[in-house]
């Protein structure tokens, strides 16, 4: 029984270090957060080409100008900002607005990186430019790809996880996250 308790401990410990890359956060990576989403980014993403390419006309609560005004404020900041617009949006467009709810997104440089993730998770190959994992309440895309459509469609996909006590079948949470794709500019 002494060596079962000690097996079963040395092997949690080892799990524990090599984890999967899916779950883990990697040492290369860096974090910042908003109210609503924790980013982890590779250090080599172009946080700068990522805010250029969410374009926010549709939303009052994000101003372009109020950045412009005050230099000092950090490319991190702006990116939060938007997010946390583009999170707004789609919890209004759906009309659901859960509790407590908080996001993870990882932001990989290329599709070979997400890809590989991917495989991690399905053992199959990817074919999307971004994902979401109820699992893991994480959303995965890439830098060159990312767009506020996008975003707002996987972030569709975690609000609607966490809205429901049942979680509706699959496909009528990707006509609802397609829906708030197809609206979010109105």
């Amino acid at each position: 029984m002494k060596y079962k308790v000690i097996f079963i401990l040395l092997s949690i410990f080892y799990i524990s270090l090599t984890g999967n890359k899916g779950y883990a956060q990697e040492e290369e990576r860096s974090v910042f957060a908003s109210k609503f989403c924790t980013i982890f980014y590779e250090n080599d993403v172009d946080l700068k080409k990522v805010s250029r390419r969410l374009n926010l006309g549709f939303s009052n609560f994000y101003s372009p100008r109020n950045y412009k005004e005050s230099p000092g404020i950090s490319i991190q900041d702006i990116i939060a900002d938007k997010f946390d617009a583009i999170f707004n949006r789609t919890e209004e467009i759906l009309d659901m607005y859960p509790a407590r709810i908080h996001v993870t997104i990882n932001i990989y440089k290329t599709q070979e990186e997400l890809n590989k993730i991917y495989e991690e998770f399905f053992n199959e190959p990817n074919n999307a430019v971004s994902f979401y994992i109820y699992k893991t309440n994480t959303i995965y895309t890439i830098e060159s790809k990312l767009t506020e459509n996008i975003l707002a469609h996987e972030m569709a996909h975690c609000i609607i996880d966490h809205y429901f006590v049942m979680l509706p079948p699959r496909k009528i949470q990707e006509m609802l996250a397609v829906y708030v794709d197809v609206h979010l500019k109105d």
